[in-house]
């Protein structure tokens, strides 16, 4: 499908930069002292027993870890273009002290935060030693080094989620910590199947406080064109590597208040709004908003079905089908129909739901598709949309069949 208006429709959130663990590009400084006193054993083994890993992280929680992650490394996630031998990797965090976050911008600010870095190293070397004690091959990516993004992967491990700041946001420390990883020859690690922490960015949507209390503007946050927002890292006005700059991580919730806390805050916050968001899927509202609008809807045969969703609520869809020549209204859980639910998705947020049943006139629905607030999506293929009567209906909201449009 294909929109005479196009607009970028893009759902970019925080634009990655090259980074370790900071946030600003402190990875790319080059670490090229080895600190290993155990050399790689010349077989390595590739099976660990059922009881080292618990073993391993009671070690390196004893040295001063404070979470540890597994996970497989994939060419995204390497800054630069080098050899890794073996892809499985254990991710290491070590909490940042208050002094670094109390410290402001400045040459003692630097020195805390540099020898954070360096002492996550000493710990990360010390554990890889563990390991090739222990038989396994390893290769350390140090926490000052240019070899991978750090966050990313300890986001893919599981450990937390990156938030609006770029920084990894867990459990244990919110966004105060250094992160390090260890490729290693051990074929099986425990791998978490799903991460628990999707929920941060959702919660950052809300907040923004980072993005406030950064002095340099790093953080930029821009609307798209589809009522979303993105935010821009601008690495070379970053002073967190120059400087030892933590506002952003002073200022976040996570660390003022704990993780818990926030996550109390943001379901709470999420009740509420699933209280106000059933208003838009009353079955009356839907039915006059059909009445006023039968007349975009001429030509579609019986059968034809078009959903109406909203993006906050995906426990609910909107069914307007075609029966004996009229629409008929129907709320249904999407999870329980067969696929595809429809001919023809709608997709949107609350706010455009409300705005369309609150203006039911269909110029604004056609205003809201036209500038991106509302997405169209194609169920079907092409021929099966041209049988079913769909060419009039989109050619009267401004589509048309074919094109691969901007929100097709």
């Amino acid at each position: 499908m294909e929109n005479d208006n196009k607009g970028c429709c893009d759902d970019a959130e925080y634009k990655e930069v090259e980074e370790s663990g900071c946030g600003c590009g402190c990875g790319s400084i080059s670490v090229d002292v080895d600190e290993s006193l155990v050399d790689n054993p010349e077989k390595p083994q590739y099976i660990a027993d059922d009881n080292f890993f618990e073993k391993l992280e009671k070690y390196a929680h004893s040295i001063g870890i404070k979470s540890i992650g597994y996970t497989q490394v994939t060419p995204d996630l390497l800054i630069e273009d080098k050899f890794i031998q073996y892809p499985n990797t254990i991710v290491l965090t070590m909490e940042m002290s208050k002094e670094i976050i109390e410290t402001p911008p400045g040459p003692e600010a630097l020195e805390l935060n540099n020898a954070a870095y360096e002492k996550l190293g000493k710990l990360t070397y010390k554990i890889s030693d563990y390991l090739r004690e222990n038989g396994f091959a390893t290769q350390v990516a140090h926490p000052f080094g240019n070899l991978v993004n750090f966050s990313p992967l300890a986001q893919k491990a599981g450990m937390g989620h990156i938030g609006k700041n770029g920084l990894l946001i867990t459990p244990e420390l919110g966004p105060r910590q250094k992160i390090s990883a260890i490729f290693v020859s051990i074929a099986k690690l425990p791998l978490k199947d799903d991460n628990l922490h999707t929920w941060i960015p959702e919660y950052c949507e809300i907040c923004g406080k980072c993005i406030k209390a950064c002095p340099e503007e790093a953080l930029i946050e821009t609307e798209t064109c589809c009522s979303g927002k993105q935010v821009e890292f601008i690495q070379k006005l970053c002073i967190g590597c120059s400087q030892g700059c933590t506002y952003c991580i002073e200022a976040c919730p996570f660390d003022e208040k704990g993780y818990d806390e926030v996550k109390n805050k943001f379901d709470k916050i999420n009740a509420k709004l699933r209280k106000k968001q059933i208003k838009n899927f009353n079955i009356t509202l839907w039915e006059n908003w059909v009445g006023e609008n039968s007349s975009l809807f001429t030509g579609l045969v019986n059968g034809a079905v078009v959903a109406m969703s909203m993006v906050e609520n995906d426990e609910r869809i909107i069914l307007l089908e075609k029966k004996d020549t009229d629409l008929k209204v129907s709320i249904k859980d999407p999870n329980v129909l067969e696929r595809p639910v429809a001919d023809l998705m709608f997709g949107m947020d609350a706010k455009a739901m409300a705005k369309i049943l609150k203006d039911s006139n269909s110029i604004k629905f056609i205003e809201l598709l036209s500038s991106g607030k509302i997405q169209i999506y194609a169920l079907l293929d092409q021929l099966e949309l041209m049988d079913k009567g769909y060419t009039s209906f989109l050619n009267r909201l401004g589509f048309k069949l074919g094109g691969g449009g901007c929100c097709g």
